[in-house]
């Protein structure tokens, strides 16, 4: 039964019981005073009923008949609504895991590169510095703030104006990424070489809003640079036996090591080797000749392949220990035609860093040590040729 209906019968059934008690011939006078009172309130549920009927027909119910008639599909709609919000939150937490993820094999890449992570807001003006860029200044975590004044005060002078602008076109986009070296102030007072690389975050509209890169220390780097800078310029002035002593010095101090020597083969097939320059803790020593076998200049001197070890070389070659070597870096030496005439190599008894040194670099030795053992051994066959 419609609610309309649930409100107009019963007023409208007690007006009809009333009426017809006095249409139907039961007197007033039974009622004593209350029959005028009777006829009355009919009279009052007659209209009242009619009131209601009138509001109710002019629509008031029937809005909420529609709204009672919309519960089902409302609570539908409801159910929907929480079924994708429960999708989305699963989703939700599926990318918070990757990022998460991402975040952490980023973190673990930095750190296993020996980069000091640095991310500049802009918005904010304020900087972010990781543990390990502060560490290649020297700095604990809580001695460097978060204000772009704590690199730029730190770089060297006759650095500072080029660095700047530099990045100044990087974040103006005339550039596509920040790469730059200069110098930075470290906390003992010495300046080390800094290669800074970084890349712009932008809206839209291209205008900047962060700035992400990475602190990379290339002090050694340079070092070995221009000590070989002023290794090419000493050798190229001098020949014979005062340019190898000049070239295993050099080498050793490039690498930072104790020892190095430079060998030729004293037989062929090469069997031993003899050193022509040898130098050892700061002074140089007469040369020696030596059996290859059971150590790791055979690899160098014998079959042209360079051999890096830092790290307990008296392991796998237990021969070295007498010698008090722990890492060793032997590279071969050809001639102009490509043949194999020697090597030179360097060893410490402290590690040599993991990586291996930049060979590039250090090839030159070899082909300076080359140069060189030709031109003793063009020297040699003259002499043997005149005798």
């Amino acid at each position: 039964m419609h609610l309309r209906w649930r409100l107009i019968l019963p007023m409208a059934a007690v007006a009809v019981l009333l009426v017809g008690l006095v249409a139907y011939g039961v007197p007033a006078a039974a009622f004593g005073g209350a029959g005028t009172f009777l006829l009355g309130l009919a009279l009052v549920l007659t209209i009242a009923a009619l009131a209601v009927a009138i509001a109710l027909a002019r629509g008031p119910l029937t809005v909420m008949e529609q709204e009672a008639a919309a519960l089902p599909r409302l609570r539908a709609e409801l159910e929907e609504a929480r079924a994708t919000l429960v999708r989305e939150s699963a989703q939700r937490r599926e990318t918070e895991e990757a990022l998460h993820e991402a975040e952490e094999r980023y973190a673990l890449a930095v750190r296993g590169a020996n980069d000091g992570l640095w991310e500049w807001d802009l918005r904010r003006e304020e900087v972010h510095y990781s543990p390990l860029w502060k560490s290649l200044l020297g700095h604990d975590d809580s001695e460097i703030g978060t204000g772009i004044d704590e690199w730029r005060n730190r770089i060297h002078p006759d650095d500072r104006e080029r660095v700047l602008q530099e990045l100044d076109e990087h974040l103006a986009g005339k550039s596509a990424r920040f790469e730059n070296q200069h110098r930075l102030r470290h906390k003992d007072g010495s300046w080390r070489w800094i290669l800074a690389r970084g890349t712009a975050i932008r809206h839209a509209s291209g205008a900047p809003y962060r700035i992400v890169g990475l602190h990379t220390d290339i002090t050694a780097r340079r070092a070995a640079e221009q000590t070989l800078i002023e290794v090419a310029e000493s050798l190229s002035a001098v020949s014979g036996d005062e340019c190898l002593r000049t070239l295993v010095r050099s080498f050793a101090l490039v690498m930072g090591v104790r020892e190095a020597f430079v060998c030729e083969p004293c037989d062929s097939p090469p069997t031993r080797a003899r050193m022509l320059a040898w130098w050892r803790d700061g002074e140089f020593l007469a040369g020696v000749e030596y059996d290859l076998e059971g150590t790791p200049c055979k690899n160098p001197h014998v079959y042209g392949r360079t051999c890096y070890c830092p790290i307990d070389l008296e392991k796998q070659w237990p021969l070295e220990k007498q010698f008090n070597r722990r890492a060793y870096l032997g590279l071969p030496i050809h001639d102009s035609a490509g043949r194999l005439i020697g090597h030179i190599a360097c060893t410490d008894n402290r590690p040599m860093p993991e990586q291996t040194p930049h060979l590039a670099i250090f090839k030159l030795f070899a082909q300076r040590g080359g140069i060189e053992l030709e031109r003793r051994a063009l020297e040699r066959m003259a002499n043997s040729a005149v005798v």
